[in-house]
């Protein structure tokens, strides 16, 4: 099974890696506008006084996780869900150097 690379999704996306404070993350450069935007404005997590023990939850995953199937489906009855329809990556996915 060929893996899947991260330079093969910025490639696909026109995506970039920005480097900040010893972390990195992938973003296109509207992401990376947006994300600037709530930095400017927003109180970081580990400033607010709160304990936090998981990751972000959706509550209620089949409507927020959709497969390739429903994904197509919905794109044909309106091209502007490809717009909206993000990738996501989940944590049991995540290899070692790679993702599946």
């Amino acid at each position: 099974m060929e893996g899947v690379y991260i330079s093969d999704y910025i490639r696909q996306k026109s995506a970039l890696m920005h480097f900040n404070s010893g972390s990195w993350v992938v973003l296109s450069s509207i992401e990376q506008r947006i994300k600037e935007k709530i930095e400017n404005i927003g109180i970081p997590l580990k400033n607010w006084d709160v304990k936090i023990y998981r990751g972000i939850l959706t509550g209620y995953n089949e409507a927020f996780i959709i497969s390739q199937e429903i994904r197509d489906k919905l794109i044909r009855l309106s091209p502007k869900n490809a717009e909206i329809i993000r990738p996501i990556l989940l944590g049991k996915n995540v290899k070692r150097y790679n993702y599946e």
